[in-house]
């Protein structure tokens, strides 16, 4: 007799058991900006076999250049920053967004602009948007590649933070129209002149992890190593704090 697999199983035990974060997990401070956080599964290759697992799409909807996969329940970033960012006490987890990234060079995503440099190799900063005023939007980035990765930030001089990394609400749509006249004619002369410049580059490693604030300009570096076959695949995790929880990376 063949015994056929229940279709209506799911995954929530195994992915459980994939999330698993090390008991020796640590964290740094990068600047005031970003968190370094090192460790962070107990066995990477759990998650790397899970990701395998999810059914993906053409990025659509947005700059990200390559493949999404389907967006994970919400639970799922709370079974990992119970354990990995227990000092955010005030996480609405019902917004939490999870999903796997697959970017790969000279890709765009399926809906953006070919000429947009944010996406087209993902030249440019962006920053990512947060579900409302009252709350604070932080992503966390975990690398599982056999590979270092990196992300760079960025400063805007026209913003009323003076060259701050965070963009403020009323500023986005001038930043936009900058870089909307960015091309690879004018790369050079566009950026890193005064008023788009790139301030740092984090890197880090297989099973590594970089947190920070979604309105920073930042932006993935995406280099010819990575390709659509050989992708660089991240697990992105985005979190809701409240504003008035008074926490901040550099305290």
């Amino acid at each position: 007799m063949i015994l056929q697999k229940n279709i209506m199983e799911t995954i929530d035990s195994y992915f459980r058991y994939c999330a698993e974060i090390s008991k020796d997990f640590y964290k740094t401070e990068y600047n005031q900006h970003v968190l370094h956080i090192k460790n962070v599964f107990k066995d990477p290759y759990r998650m790397l076999k899970f990701q395998s697992l999810i059914s993906k799409w053409e990025s659509c909807g947005s700059l990200k250049p390559g493949i999404m996969s389907l967006e994970l329940p919400y639970w799922t970033g709370k079974v990992i920053s119970d354990d990995l960012l227990s000092e955010f006490k005030d996480i609405n987890d019902i917004f939490n967004k999870v999903e796997f990234l697959y970017f790969y060079y000279n890709n765009t995503g399926l809906d953006a602009p070919e000429d947009d440099l944010r996406t087209n190799n993902a030249l440019l900063p962006h920053t990512d948007s947060r579900n409302d005023t009252n709350t604070n939007t932080f992503i966390c980035l975990i690398n599982l590649n056999n590979r270092n990765v990196s992300t760079a930030f960025w400063k805007y001089n026209k913003s009323l933070y003076d060259k701050s990394l965070l963009e403020d609400s009323m500023e986005l749509s001038e930043f936009e129209a900058y870089v909307s006249k960015i091309t690879y004619d004018n790369y050079k002369q566009k950026t890193n002149n005064g008023i788009l410049d790139k301030d740092f580059e984090v890197s880090y490693g297989f099973n590594e992890a970089i947190f920070y604030d979604a309105t920073c300009f930042h932006q993935a570096i995406i280099d010819k190593h990575w390709t659509r076959e050989n992708p660089r695949i991240m697990l992105r995790l985005g979190y809701n704090i409240e504003k008035d929880d008074g926490y901040y990376i550099d305290q």
